[in-house]
């Protein structure tokens, strides 16, 4: 896509979504000419900032629903390995305590 395109389209989308943030956060501001930022208050009083950036990129024909189908993978990939983690973690815990159970059997018997 020819840059000249890129730049309309994106000041076109960046105007789109400054109105629909604009009507859910009045301390708006642009900060470049994709991207404009607002306050935030999180639940514990702390203030921050978010910043939303727009950008077209140069992917052609399939290349956007790829990129969808990585990230989608990866947070797949991500859960399964959190997944096995904890089963792995849930299972030395297990261990651990029949150990500690076994000794404390071990220590009553030999203390009679």
């Amino acid at each position: 896509m020819d840059n000249k395109i890129k730049s309309q389209i994106r000041a076109e989308m960046v105007a789109k979504l400054f109105e629909m943030w604009k009507s859910e956060n009045e301390d708006l501001g642009m900060i470049t000419s994709n991207s404009f930022n607002f306050p935030i208050v999180a639940p514990n009083g702390e203030e921050g900032w978010a910043k939303i950036t727009l950008t077209i990129t140069n992917d052609e024909g399939d290349d956007g629903y790829m990129e969808r189908e990585q990230y989608n993978d990866k947070v797949r990939n991500a859960a399964e390995r959190k997944a096995k983690a904890e089963a792995a973690k849930a299972a030395k815990i297990k261990r651990d305590e029949e150990r500690r159970a076994q000794k404390v059997a071990q220590l009553s018997k030999s203390g009679d």
